[in-house]
């Protein structure tokens, strides 16, 4: 029999995060990776391979930056800039991710109806219709082979985004979805090589009875069909083979985030060479660094976009304001910070409320004394979180607080232990970092308490006072001021930690800001003016002859 042979080249792409200009808008300084990198790599690598290359995107390219913001929310045009940058660049097909549904659907819809790609989402079900409210899969031909892409996102975007960003649709299990998707795919199309893009992390992450945000490694144990996975979502640069259900071993390939890097697939087909019917596929893949890159082909995206760039660059420059003092995220690990309890003072101060809950968004950011520019506050505050009000008792406040120092702080058995919860970190083990996710560490303003360190979990907060020198009142009823994330049940710490059901939470919500917290924030500094950030000093670790020591090892541990 004879046979012949046809190579296709994937580049693969994920959480690009606003990176399109190598130049890191929020630092002022020219940065790593980027869209224009990409379209220098992809460029080069098509001079070799003009016909065989696919070009796939796996979500939240929308959020993340100041030029994601701008686009978004800022700057008027015809239709979303994003989309004319992956268009230039030459992608064949993306999915869409839970940061790109977060923007709503003005921006989301204009983007994808903008892309002259198709962007999948064959879990995101449209309420109206009982169909994908996104193409579930395309259809892909090079070199005489046909190549199917199915696309999914994480199942938990109930868990983290408001209920009326998303509320026309519903999200499948990725498995359940996965078995129904292939299935009719290979019915209908009868496709040389199926690809699964996931939105979605490997394995760990939320779980609950109704989602479990990270599927791959389960998906691709429980489902046959895929040739090939391409995932993202958890940042955490990856290749791994799964042994799928029939023992056959699939390739799962993450690029990581920002474009630093990217995923470089070539696939090798043997076909018979009269009927075409590919009879071998072998795979090689490799994880390519192009944070750095620069060639004629990047200069060229730099060229076509400058005005772009210069736009984003005069936005972000935008000074509006005067720090008397630096802050630093790294503060509000340790206690009462200025850093976080200018968030908790903006939160009272447009909603309201009694009591703020607020956490740190970065492992390390600052802000020095001096001018204050827009661009800075993206440093202040990452997300483009709405703030929420909703009536919690005191003990639910109690038991919010004690979940999050339990993610937070060890029990201190002796003046010689950590205080922190820290260890070497998953993908980059010379690196020390948290064990849980800083973003669930949630400190409140409103009220004095103390964390007595020697207590076990569910035992440490003793909470004093409210602001006023009130008693603070277990059975009372109080109004607090909250993320959309957590308002939504984000972290868990409304609902295994105050012990409410998410229905009970709805109930509960009093209000929600027209705008999102980092918009207010800016209005704040500006009627301000001048600014000098304090710690509130309202809550503290106790005993402090413990804790003083315990800080000052940890801190050095954490950050040298």
């Amino acid at each position: 029999m004879d046979t012949k042979q046809r190579k296709i080249k994937i580049i693969f792409t994920s959480d690009i995060h606003g990176n399109y200009f190598p130049f890191d808008f929020r630092h002022d300084h020219w940065g790593k990776g980027s869209l224009q990198r990409v379209h220098g790599f992809v460029a080069q690598q098509c001079k070799y391979n003009p016909v065989g290359t696919i070009l796939i995107d796996g979500g939240d390219m929308l959020q993340g930056e100041p030029t994601s913001y701008y686009y978004n929310y800022v700057a008027q045009h015809k239709h979303h800039r994003v989309a004319d940058f992956c268009n230039f660049i030459g992608y064949d097909v993306s999915v869409v991710g839970n940061h790109d549904i977060e923007t709503g659907h003005r921006v989301f819809d204009d983007y994808v109806h903008h892309c002259n790609f198709p962007v999948l989402g064959a879990n995101a079900i449209s309420n109206e219709t009982g169909l994908p409210y996104f193409e579930p899969y395309t259809i892909l031909r090079r070199s005489g082979v046909k190549i199917a892409v199915v696309g999914f996102v994480t199942a938990a975007i109930p868990q983290w985004i408001p209920h009326y960003i998303w509320g026309d649709m519903h999200f499948e299990p990725i498995q359940e979805s996965a078995v129904k998707w292939i299935e009719r795919i290979r019915e209908t199309e009868n496709p040389d090589f199926i690809i699964g893009l996931f939105h979605s992390g490997m394995d760990e992450g939320i779980v609950t009875p109704e989602y479990k945000e990270n599927e791959v490694r389960s998906t691709v144990e429980n489902v046959e069909g895929f040739d090939l996975v391409l995932y993202g979502h958890d940042h955490a640069s990856n290749m791994e083979e799964i042994d799928a259900p029939s023992g056959k071993s699939i390739m799962c390939i993450n690029p990581g985030c920002y474009a630093h890097s990217v995923a470089e697939i070539d696939v090798k087909f043997t076909l018979n060479a009269e009927t075409n019917k590919v009879l071998h596929k072998e795979i090689d893949a490799r994880l390519r660094y192009i944070g750095k890159l620069h060639n004629n082909h990047a200069a060229e995206f730099n060229r076509f976009f400058s005005r772009d760039f210069k736009n984003v660059k005069e936005y972000a420059d935008q000074k509006i304001g005067v720090f008397t003092n630096r802050v630093d995220v790294k503060d509000a690990y340790f206690g009462s910070s200025a850093y976080i309890d200018l968030i908790q003072e903006l939160q009272l101060h447009i909603s309201h409320a009694d009591i703020s809950l607020s956490a740190p968004l970065f492992f390390h950011a600052s802000i020095e004394a001096g001018d204050v520019k827009l661009c800075n506050l993206f440093d202040l505050y990452r997300f483009e979180d709405h703030l929420f009000t909703l009536e919690l008792t005191g003990q639910e406040i109690k038991n919010y607080l004690e979940m999050s120092y339990a993610n937070w702080i060890h029990q201190m058995h002796s003046p010689e232990d950590p205080l922190l919860q820290i260890a070497p970190m998953r993908h980059k083990p010379e690196q020390m970092g948290f064990v849980n996710f800083i973003f669930n560490f949630d400190s409140a303003a409103g009220i004095h308490y103390e964390v007595d360190v020697t207590r076990p979990a569910g035992e440490r907060i003793n909470i004093l006072k409210t602001d006023d020198g009130m008693p603070f009142d277990l059975r009372k009823t109080y109004l607090v001021a909250i993320t959309a994330y957590r308002a939504n049940g984000g972290g868990e710490l409304l609902t295994k930690g105050a012990g409410l059901t998410k229905e009970e939470i709805d109930r509960r919500i009093r209000s929600i800001s027209d705008k999102d917290i980092r918009h207010y924030l800016t209005e704040y500094i500006r009627d301000k003016g001048t600014i000098s950030p304090q710690p509130r000093n309202h809550w503290r670790f106790i005993p402090e002859e413990w804790v003083v020591p315990a800080i000052e090892r940890d801190r050095k541990t954490l950050f040298g």
